[in-house]
């Protein structure tokens, strides 16, 4: 083969291998798509001499089941690949992980993005790119969350010294100059707006916003909404140093230069930080009074703290909005406070990938939205199963999908918090029933199915069941896999609330269609592993990996469970759930299936070792945990 056609056919082959999704000069980011060629890609992309703001990873396919030399490897370039605050991020079908370069002398973070909505708070710009490139597939709403959304329109616009020369000298009339004439350095991003509606659609305005911040016309503004959004949901205290270099106020180098002159100035002439950065010209003391709102709002460690965003004039007052977690105020009582109150506007939720949206009309809640649960549904499910969450209130219109008639409430808020409550009740006496309540995973029963086609009754009151809840039962019934905990299951099938689900879920446990698994995973998994430990010390690691691969050779074979377990050169075990779910096992057939693979293994150790040694060595591993 001649060295020409080899190179062309390898050129085809990394075509098949990789496909590059994204272009890479659109917003100075790069979507590629997973693939064996993948290390080989990136390190291609590190030695351009270019430094990309995102590198996204299509993982979509396959998951996070990629081997961790990967996150490793591609740790390594990050340097050389991403600019300060740079995210190498890997994509799944329905969250995300990255590796975000901090600063020059820090070492990369690792992060988890529980939801799109993350993602989007993250960075818009991504979330916009992973859409426009991957469609509306990728699975997440383009507006992003409210929250973000808030911040964003909370943000005071302040003008640089360029700014203010160009607004000083308006020569001609365009729209970035009918921009720059409403900023004046108090007025919130959607006060700016309100006055501008009549000119500049919102989509407009914001475009020229960016395109002004580009220019350095005004500090940065976009870039404040992950790093706000991050802090208040994490409920992480931040500096005014960490504010600047997360807002792109200021970089490394005006950071460190400022750190290094107040560390060589004398105690008693040292400034602040702010201060010193306003005496140097680097921000305005405008820039910095807003950087110091933003700190005393959005900085918050204690969770008990919430309030609503103030308003300087009645103009302002219009975008006036509520923002908290929940925890200082439970679903009940914020519900109440929007109705007392004859609040109009949007109550959004967020907790993880879920979202609660209701619609208030004057203090009457209108219509309701979690996911594909609409109406009083929502209501009951947001009022009695959930703990946690961010919340935002603002005085907007609703979308149009909350408007669906599905989505509309036919009963008043005082009967569906009484709703509520009953079901929350209801719920807890079913989770006490269970280990470890929600969370626990249960097994189906094949040889009592047949009960599911006869009479039910409901075990405390005996009321037989309807054939409603009868075909609710079948779908729980079908959806639980002995894997999976209960909450996981509800959360699958999308459209059951955790009280309708609870109490299916009584009644299956009451005729012994469902069961809970006999034995735990963790302690099964541990107790094997140091088993397997100790013996490598006697025998050493390779003669050990040979036979805990004979062993499990001998027990499950070549058969779909095998697939479940994972073995490493260094003689570490694991499971792979969702190679198990794929199989369709249970819980109790991989528990059974680990003692044994665990048995025939002792036997082949059995070999080498005296049977005094391995008696304690076996004693030790199931005693010792």
């Amino acid at each position: 083969m001649t060295t020409e056609a080899k190179s062309n056919e390898e050129k085809e082959q990394d075509q098949v291998i990789t496909h590059q999704l994204g272009p890479r000069g659109q917003e100075n980011m790069v979507i590629l798509k997973y693939g064996p060629q993948l290390l080989d890609e990136l390190q291609g992309l590190s030695e351009a001499n270019h430094l990309f703001e995102a590198v996204v990873v299509d993982t979509t396919r396959s998951g996070y089941l990629f081997p961790a030399e990967i996150l490793v490897e591609a740790r390594k370039l990050v340097d050389n690949l991403l600019e300060i605050r740079g995210a190498l991020m890997f994509l799944k079908a329905d969250s995300a992980i990255a590796i975000v370069k901090e600063s020059l002398t820090s070492p990369p973070s690792f992060r988890v993005f529980n939801s799109y909505s993350e993602i989007f708070d993250y960075s818009p710009a991504v979330t916009k790119l992973i859409k426009s490139t991957l469609g509306a597939e990728a699975g997440f709403e383009e507006e992003g969350s409210d929250l973000a959304q808030q911040v964003l329109m909370s943000s005071t616009p302040v003008l640089t010294a360029s700014g203010l020369d160009r607004k000083t000298s308006l020569s001609e009339s365009n729209k970035i100059n009918k921009v720059l004439a409403l900023i004046d350095n108090y007025a919130p991003l959607a006060s700016i707006l309100a006055r501008s509606k009549a000119k500049l659609s919102e989509d407009e305005f914001l475009e020229i916003l960016r395109d002004m911040e580009q220019e350095n016309l005004i500090f940065p503004v976009f870039a404040k909404v992950p790093f706000l959004v991050k802090c208040f949901k994490n409920q992480s205290a931040f500096s005014l140093e960490e504010y600047f270099a997360g807002c792109k106020m200021l970089n490394a180098a005006q950071i460190d230069e400022l750190q290094l002159e107040l560390q060589s100035t004398k105690l008693k002439e040292r400034m602040n930080f702010g201060s010193l950065a306003v005496k140097r010209g680097m921000v305005s003391a405008r820039a910095l009074e807003v950087a110091l709102e933003d700190q005393a709002f959005y900085s918050q460690a204690d969770d008990s703290k919430f309030s609503a965003s103030s308003a300087a004039t009645s103009e302002e007052a219009k975008v006036q909005s509520l923002v908290g977690h929940l925890g200082s105020t439970d679903p009940m009582s914020l519900l109440q406070n929007m109705a007392t109150n004859r609040e109009s506007g949007i109550l959004s939720v967020e907790y993880r990938d879920m979202q609660f949206k209701a619609h208030f009309d004057l203090g009457r809640p209108a219509h309701a939205r979690i996911g594909k649960l609409h109406g009083d549904k929502a209501v009951i499910e947001f009022a009695s199963a959930w703990k946690q969450g961010i919340f935002v209130f603002i005085k907007r219109e609703p979308s149009s999908d909350l408007l669906k008639d599905t989505c509309k409430l036919n009963k008043p808020l005082d009967k569906l918090l009484l709703d509520a409550a009953l079901a929350q009740d209801n719920t807890v006496v079913v989770w006490k029933k269970l280990p470890l309540g929600p969370d626990t995973p249960l097994e189906k029963d094949e040889e009592e199915k047949s009960k599911l086609d006869g009479e039910l009754k409901e075990p405390r009151e005996g009321q037989v069941l309807t054939a409603e809840q009868k075909e609710l039962a079948k779908r729980v019934w079908n959806a639980l896999d002995g894997l999976m905990s209960v909450s996981r299951v509800i959360k699958s099938l999308g459209d059951v609330t955790t009280s309708d689900a609870a109490f299916v879920i009584d009644v299956m446990l009451e005729y012994g269609l469902v069961k809970v698994p006999e034995g735990n995973m963790e302690d099964a998994l541990a107790k094997f592993q140091k088993l397997v430990i100790d013996i490598k010390e006697h025998i050493g690691n390779e003669r050990n990996s040979a036979f805990l691969r004979l062993s499990f050779r001998d027990t499950l074979g070549y058969s779909g469970r095998a697939r479940c377990f994972i073995l490493s050169p260094k003689c570490e075990i694991g499971v792979d759930m969702s190679s198990a779910r794929r199989a369709e096992t249970s819980l109790t057939q991989v528990l059974s299936d680990i003692e044994n693979w665990q048995v025939k293994y002792i036997e082949y150790v059995s070999q080498d070792l005296d049977r005094s040694t391995l008696l304690d060595i076996i004693r030790g591993a199931h005693e010792g945990l």
